[in-house]
């Protein structure tokens, strides 16, 4: 049986400003389901391990889902994501996969982190299919701790865009726009128009603009995983 770990944020508060952040959990709920369901085995961890803040952004009117739903009800879920790994305790030889969740918090504790750096950079140089959906993709602005290169240098890649952040009125809290980060990175960016749903391949890197790519974006990933696992 595959085995693949799934990454939240640690992360639950918007810089300094007080504001609640954390994962988005149409982010999480989206890849989880869709792998379960293909009879795949899921691992949660985070950079801190534990029960992971939840971003509020998680909530409301016109962003609930079939599997946030779903995962309101799902007592089994929900425990396993009180106990999340400790990042610094996985290692990529024991996954198939890596797929990174959204939410506003992976803005603070993605990027740059060598733990989270070296788990992408093994896992692509094997040809391990990386998922990263919305604020997630931040995880891909660390390097390849052997070579030094950014792990997006060259390839091509979707985030959260300027547009939406600024939409969202989080443009002048987050501790960069993603978007220019990326392509400061040497990303090629693709965007789609705002809250659609958008997904770019490029090899083994699967990559969603935002929150509405969750669904496409675990599609996408589990063609990758069959595909390498066939």
């Amino acid at each position: 049986m595959s085995q693949v770990l799934v990454i939240l944020t640690s992360y639950g508060q918007l810089g300094s400003t007080g504001q609640a952040t954390g994962v988005g959990l149409q982010t999480f709920a989206s890849p989880y389901y869709a792998l379960k369901e293909a009879g795949v085995e899921v691992a949660v961890a985070s950079p801190l391990g534990g029960d992971p803040p939840v971003d509020p952004l998680s909530f409301g009117e016109g962003v609930e889902t079939v599997a946030l739903r779903r995962l309101n009800e799902d007592v089994d879920a929900r425990a396993l994501l009180r106990a999340s790994l400790p990042l610094r305790n996985a290692a990529t030889t024991d996954y198939d996969g890596l797929f990174f969740a959204g939410g506003h918090g992976g803005m603070w504790d993605f990027p740059d982190d060598p733990v989270i750096g070296g788990l992408i950079a093994a896992a692509l140089n094997a040809g391990k299919p990386v998922a990263a959906v919305c604020h997630g993709v931040a995880a891909l602005c660390g390097v390849d701790p052997v070579s030094g290169r950014p792990l997006v240098e060259g390839r091509k890649v979707t985030a959260l865009t300027n547009q939406e952040e600024a939409a969202l009125e989080r443009d002048a809290l987050v501790p960069f726009l993603l978007q220019e980060r990326l392509m400061k990175l040497g990303a090629e960016f693709e965007e789609a128009a705002e809250f659609t749903s958008h997904v770019v391949v490029h090899g083994s890197l699967i990559t969603g603009q935002n929150m509405r790519s969750a669904d496409e974006a675990s599609r996408a990933f589990l063609t990758a995983l069959a595909s390498r696992c066939a």
